[in-house]
């Protein structure tokens, strides 16, 4: 093999016989299918897992003696892994989220024939006429962990559903509202952060809470009485993050982020503000959207508590204003890394839901796709064009989703693999495990990394091209069953006309059409049965 080139395939002997053998109780519940070929997956899997290596014949293979990327920051001794497993492949915090790509693929993958499912399905394919994708190993300055990443993919920029692209988005978030809110205190403005929330229940969807919760707060920053308080009150203008989380005890939990940045003194109407103060303008112009959000929230048959429902204060600065709303877009944390934890022990974070999931728990499976029905498309932290244009800043790019290919980026690329390659890791849920082997093994170990996945791919990609022919052999059994069926409907259609309109001058039609459809199904047993009104329009 080239170095640095995985091109050739591992040599591989036939699979093992596989005996059926479900591993994941997410491939044996069979009112928890989404994937056509889990069966597939769940035996070969079984096979591929009693014959792994062992941990430490793994390890001595790919140590990194002599390796110019040295061991990861964290560590840890890559183990053969799988993806439905329950436990991730060590590695960093991207290999951690390549692996829950690969889960949530599964989940979201469309459950009827030549249906397409959400963007995200195809994140992390190859790219466009790309022959191969390159891989690279970067030390993150900030903790010195060691992580692999993939370019010359597609990247379907999902900040709701897709963990590879979420962390991306959150960066581009906090940049925008880090300009706005430096434009704001430069000029000697301040920024009320605000939350703002309504009552929850179990039996409350999570498009019926976010419908709530949005349309007040939209509903809030409306009219005559807004109008006023953005004179008193020199309000610049809002920005506003979203989060959803979910509570095992009171259900959805959808909750906005507002950045409410308040002019300073020497804006253009700084004679009518009420407060010459910015601090204290910025926390009653806080106060007041809480206020007017609530009464909005009553109006439309919600609740939401004076005490808990909202919370107002004042950004120390405007890196706080960022931080604040910006963080609450998704649950995967600016800095890269998943929260631990949500602020109750009971609530869980959208991750928290896919990974049980794709565990096999059908009820978490059942909110997944609750949520993934209901927030892609949803914008968070705009700063929209009027409050550029009021702090001076360029227009800042906007939240809207959509896919793109991520160029080949020629540094510190540490070997590549052909994309048809990549193609069947991915299938099989095998990128997280292949980046993890490279974060160990580094550029001297990338050829052993390659070889180690393709024996993995191996028995995976023959099972599954085995059962997609049987399957197409079945479609093809089932045209030519519907053809033959549809030829002979068509003859004992034709017949029982015949015989209609050789019996017309006899009484007793009723009955007499009954007759024909009997004949008619009794010389074409494989025909549909006929239907009168059709043999009635045919003879009128």
């Amino acid at each position: 093999m080239t170095a640095g080139l995985g091109h050739t395939p591992a040599k591989s002997t036939s699979p093992p016989t596989l005996r059926l053998k479900f591993v994941d109780k997410l491939f044996a519940d069979k009112g928890f299918v989404f994937d056509p070929y889990e069966d597939a997956e769940a035996r070969v899997r079984a096979a591929v897992d009693a014959t792994a290596p062992k941990a430490a014949g793994e390890a001595a293979a790919l140590g990194s003696g002599g390796a110019t990327v040295p061991h990861r920051g964290n560590g840890e001794t890559p183990l053969p892994h799988r993806d439905n497993q329950v436990s991730p492949p060590s590695g960093s915090s991207t290999v951690k989220r390549w692996s829950l790509l690969s889960r949530i693929q599964r989940l979201c993958r469309p459950t009827e024939e030549g249906t397409r499912g959400p963007a995200v399905v195809g994140c992390g394919m190859p790219g466009h006429d790309a022959a191969s994708v390159n891989i690279h190993l970067r030390t993150a300055a900030e903790t010195g962990e060691i992580r692999a990443g993939v370019s010359g993919i597609y990247r379907c920029g999902s900040p709701w559903l897709c963990p590879v692209c979420a962390t991306r988005k959150a960066h581009d978030r906090a940049e925008r509202v880090q300009a706005a809110a430096n434009a704001t205190f430069q000029r000697g403005g301040r920024a009320a952060l605000v939350v703002l929330t309504a009552s929850h229940s179990l039996d409350m969807s999570l498009a019926e809470i976010k419908g709530l919760v949005q349309g007040a707060s939209s509903a809030a920053r409306k009219g005559r009485a807004w109008t006023k308080a953005v004179q008193d009150y020199g309000i610049l203008g809002v920005v506003v993050g979203q989060e959803v989380t979910y509570s095992v005890t009171n259900g959805w939990h959808y909750h906005q982020h507002l950045s409410v940045m308040v002019d300073g003194l020497d804006g253009e109407n700084a004679e009518f503000y009420e407060f010459p103060d910015a601090y204290e303008r910025a926390e009653a112009a806080g106060a007041w959207i809480a206020r007017a959000y609530a009464e909005q929230v009553r109006a439309r048959g919600g609740k939401v508590s004076d005490r808990h429902g909202w919370h107002v204060r004042v950004a120390r600065d405007a890196a706080d204003a960022s931080d604040y709303t910006a963080k609450g877009s998704m649950a995967w944390e600016v800095a890269g890394g998943h929260k631990a934890e949500t602020k109750a022990k009971t609530s869980l974070t959208p991750w928290d839901i896919a990974i049980a999931a794709a565990d096999g728990d059908t009820g978490m499976f059942g909110r997944w796709r609750e949520y993934m029905e209901t927030m892609p498309g949803t914008r968070s932290c705009v700063v929209s064009a009027a409050l550029a244009k009021k702090l001076d800043i360029p227009p800042l790019a906007d939240d809207a989703e959509g896919g793109e290919q991520a160029l080949h980026d020629a540094d510190e690329v540490v070997g590549r693999v052909e994309a048809p390659m990549w193609r069947v890791w991915m299938r099989h849920g095998l990128a997280a495990t292949f980046l993890s082997r490279v974060e160990f093994g580094g550029e001297e170990g990338f050829d052993a990394a390659v070889d180690a996945t393709e024996q993995d791919a191996a028995p995976l990609e023959a099972e599954y091209q085995r059962l997609r022919a049987e399957r197409s052999f079945a479609r093809q059994v089932e045209r030519r069953e519907a053809d033959r069926a549809d030829r002979d409907t068509a003859f004992a259609k034709a017949f029982a006309i015949d015989r209609l309109r050789r019996l017309a001058d006899r009484h007793g039609s009723r009955d007499r059409i009954a007759r024909v459809i009997a004949e008619a199904a009794a010389v074409f047993p494989e025909a549909r049965p006929l239907e009168p009104v059709e043999l009635y329009k045919a003879v009128a």
